[in-house]
């Protein structure tokens, strides 16, 4: 599935389940828009892994290189635990889906 597509399909994913509690307010949607904001950060923090690796070389103040660590691989647990402790902000969890048409999803 491409990028936009999976976003579209997150996206509206989230909106549906708050409003099978009901809870499809702006300020909900707002912490929706602020997961996606940080669904997209960990996409371009993926990307960057993907086109410069683990490691990156970087020019030393003496002209040299230096491989250093790329500060992306350590970012991403740190968004992820974020868009996680967002999504129980929500009470949005997998013991707590409802699946489209508006049934509790007791059979993953």
């Amino acid at each position: 599935m491409k990028r936009e597509n999976l976003r579209k399909a997150v996206r509206k994913s989230l909106v549906e389940q708050l409003k099978a509690k009901g809870a499809d307010i702006d300020l909900y949607k707002d912490q929706v828009n602020d997961y996606m904001m940080m669904w997209d950060l960990k996409e371009q923090l993926k990307d960057d892994i993907g086109e410069n690796g683990l490691r990156m070389k970087y020019k030393a103040a003496n002209g040299g290189s230096v491989e250093k660590d790329n500060p992306s691989v350590k970012q991403i647990p740190l968004i992820n635990k974020q868009m996680l402790m967002l999504l129980k902000q929500l009470d949005i969890s997998t013991d707590k889906v409802v699946k489209e048409g508006g049934g509790d999803s007791d059979d993953l």
